[in-house]
């Protein structure tokens, strides 16, 4: 299962995803630091299929506030478009370089609800000593 799994996953911005996440008062950073997992498990979760499939990745903030991110599978106009970001889950910001199928692009992020929040405390918790 995806419990507390580390993603390798190449984080992929464009400038309509960043202006997304300013909307939303979440910087980059904070949609980055969630997906690896920084300040505490993320917990991973998809949904839908082929073209349409969602990663939706909830984690905390290093303020402890939890964050809720949406991906999805990038594609290789995402890299082309102006402003494209790639992370490296080693937090470096890469050169589009050659595309592969790790790299998901982040459509948006934002500060969790409360009952997002109360259920990701549950599983955390269900987690623990594992």
């Amino acid at each position: 299962g995806m419990r507390g799994a580390r993603v390798h996953w190449t984080l992929v911005f464009t400038t309509a995803s960043l202006e997304h996440l300013a909307e939303r008062n979440v910087e980059a950073v904070d949609g980055v630091d969630a997906v690896y997992g920084r300040h505490g498990p993320a917990r991973v979760r998809r949904a839908g299929r082929g073209i349409r499939q969602r990663w939706f990745v909830m984690a905390p903030l290093d303020s402890g506030e939890l964050v809720t991110c949406m991906l999805r599978a990038a594609l290789p106009r995402d890299l082309d478009a102006e402003g494209a970001v790639v992370v490296s889950s080693a937090g470096r910001a890469e050169g589009a370089g050659e595309f592969d199928s790790s790299r998901r692009l982040c459509i948006s992020a934002r500060v969790s609800d409360e009952d997002e929040g109360r259920s990701y405390r549950r599983w955390r918790g269900s987690t623990e000593g594992r």
